[in-house]
């Protein structure tokens, strides 16, 4: 291989792209090709190389003790922490015969030393890693919208008026800050006054404008950071269906207003036009069509680099309002206020984002005839099916009158879930538990939560055996990327589940009623139930494993193929595969650590 060969090989591999030309004809003059046969020890806690190692071909697995931790293929390097720290922990093993490049410790050393970024990688944690990889992996498809904080874009001067204010006065003074919103500040908190609030409690009513305005006024008026990303405002606006909120900075002082029109200006996409078509929609035909083009703005908003959490959290939104929306045009209205409408399972954490199945159930207050609701739910279910949402394949549906009956009956059945333990009580327990509230009258849902922790007070071994679940399936120690050959690996049971389900099982015992898997992480860190590092480890690994998801996912349905939760891995680049083993390294590490919390290993 000529010198260029070599040098166009390294610019291919992170971080190597970093050194100069200078640092790279350094690297390469002290560098040499090394062959070894399948089994050859190369690095072990007695023995520490002289060397760091790039694969040019062959496979090198990376042991402790007798697991495998990772496999390194071509463009894969390996083992900078020996050489750093002059110490290995681990053993590192030929699997598959070796061609290598090899450069000396010393100049691998002092590259280090030179290069700030180079350096960087290498003594990061794997947290700093792994984003790392992802901005090299997806920096070509980042959106400024993806990355841009609330302070980036236009903000609104408030026109601010005290309470005790006459809405005459505070209408003259908004007329000279040029704006239709008032706000009302009282003592440390805000209130808000829109156009369209005066019509309905001003002229509507035929008050006088000598009132003051803390009389008609809104309290709080809902408000983002300033240091927010853009999208979280997006997502804010659409769930609470609003056109303005108030930034604030992190003492709580108004700062502006943020307009809808002003996000959509920075940020043009046509989830205000689904949002709308929803909102209007005045049968089930008009929904219909509203729904169908959800596909169309995931793969907009993929295609422009939003985050997966964000992707999910906005079409979640807007999957509620659909689900909400279905309801009401089904039920008849002296039904509804009786019962709550819920989803559960991915749809109840929020993170369903492609349609791939319904999970729902309906509760329905003591002491009403739930017959009354059952041929309404047989409709409810046959029309999400018609709108692309697929059946659950365990019928976990309100169409089932298992998942369609009275307050009491559910308390009757979370008490067998729990006193007669068994497989698919745990599953449904789960799936009950992520449940949340669509429409109705969400108290009935509350009610049977706190009945549900109640229950599982002092419950321990219960609870080992509820969180066992978490190690139902593998997690993948390696990442095959035979260069003619495919291999496909379920991402859902190797890495995503694992997660879902040991996060839940810490939610649960620590009575956390969020039900998304990036807020409960946060939640239980702020709880100190999980450290923080372990929590940023699994907040980059969920995201990294639900992003490869979402791409196999979208390439599915473009293939015209059926949607199922495996990737292959012979289609992940470098970066995208390293991202990968990273992540299986961490969820490894989380089911260690759920096995601890939990005395797994008593009941084993």
């Amino acid at each position: 291989m000529s010198l260029r060969d070599q040098k166009s090989f390294l610019s291919k591999i992170h971080p190597f792209e970093l050194l100069s030309n200078e640092q790279m004809d350094l690297c390469i003059r002290h560098m040499d090709i090394a062959y070894y046969p399948k089994n050859e020890i190369l690095i072990t806690p007695e023995k520490i190389p002289n060397h760091f190692f790039v694969i040019i071909k062959g496979i090198v697995h990376e042991y402790k003790e007798e697991e495998i931790l990772m496999d390194y293929h071509q463009q894969d390097s390996f083992d900078s922490n020996s050489l750093i720290y002059g110490k290995s922990k681990n053993s590192f093993k030929v699997y598959e015969d070796l061609i290598c490049y090899e450069i000396e410790k010393d100049i691998f050393l002092e590259l280090i030393e030179q290069n700030e970024g180079f350096k960087n990688f290498f003594l990061n944690n794997l947290v700093n890693k792994l984003q790392t990889l992802k901005d090299k992996e997806y920096k070509s498809d980042l959106s400024s919208f993806m990355i841009a904080k609330v302070s980036d874009t236009i903000l609104r001067k408030p026109c601010i008026v005290k309470t005790g204010t006459k809405l005459i006065d505070a209408i003259d003074k908004s007329m000279k800050y040029s704006t239709s919103t008032i706000i009302v500040k009282k003592d440390n908190e805000y209130g808000i006054i829109t156009d369209s609030l005066l019509k309905v409690k001003v002229l509507l009513e035929g008050r006088d404008l000598s009132i003051p305005v803390e009389s008609i006024a809104i309290f709080p008026l809902l408000s983002i950071n300033k240091e927010d990303y853009l999208f979280d405002a997006l997502t804010l606006l659409i769930k609470k269906s609003i056109k303005r909120i108030g930034v604030i900075n992190t003492k709580g002082e108004l700062l502006g207003i943020l307009e809808q029109i002003d996000i959509l200006s920075h940020f043009a996409n046509h989830t205000y036009v689904v949002d709308t078509k929803i909102k209007n929609a005045n049968n089930l035909e008009d929904l219909k069509d509203a729904s169908n083009e959800l596909i169309s703005t995931i793969k907009t908003l993929n295609a422009k680099g939003v985050k997966v959490n964000h992707i999910s959290s906005l079409i979640g939104q807007l999957n509620i309002k659909i689900y909400r929306k279905v309801y009401r045009l089904i039920l008849p209205k002296e039904l509804q206020k009786d019962a709550c409408f819920i989803v559960m399972g991915s749809e109840g954490r929020n993170e369903q984002i492609i349609k791939t199945d319904q999970d729902n159930a309906l509760v329905v207050k003591d002491g009403i005839d739930v017959e009354q609701y059952r041929p309404y739910m047989e409709k409810l279910t046959e029309t999400l099916i018609d709108f692309g949402y697929p059946p659950c394949p365990g019928n976990i549906m309100v169409s089932n009158p298992f998942w369609c009956k009275t307050v009491q009956d559910y308390k009757n059945e979370t008490a067998k879930w729990i006193e007669a333990p068994a497989m698919q009580n745990y599953m449904d327990l789960a799936i009950f538990f992520d449940s949340f509230s669509v429409a109705g009258d969400k108290e009935l849902l509350i009610n049977l939560k706190e009945d549900l922790f109640n229950k599982l007070h002092d419950k321990d071994v219960f609870m080992a055996y509820f969180a066992k679940a978490t190690l139902t399936f593998d997690t993948p120690s390696t990442v095959a990327n035979f260069m003619t050959k495919t291999y496909y690996l379920d991402i859902k049971k190797g890495g995503i589940f694992p997660i879902v389900q040991g996060i839940r099982s810490l939610a649960l015992r620590e009575r956390i009623r969020e039900t998304t898997t990036v807020k409960r992480i946060k939640i239980l860190e702020q709880k100190k139930a999980i450290e923080p590092q372990m929590a940023n480890e699994l907040l980059e690994a969920f995201d990294v494993l639900n992003t490869l998801r979402l791409k196999a996912h979208l390439q599915k349905l473009q293939d015209g193929k059926k949607l199922n939760n495996e990737i292959d891995t012979h289609t992940l680049g470098k970066i995208e595969r390293d991202l990968l083993k990273d992540s299986f390294k961490i969820v490894s590490n989380f089911k260690k650590f759920i096995i601890y919390t939990f005395r797994i290993d008593k009941i084993l």
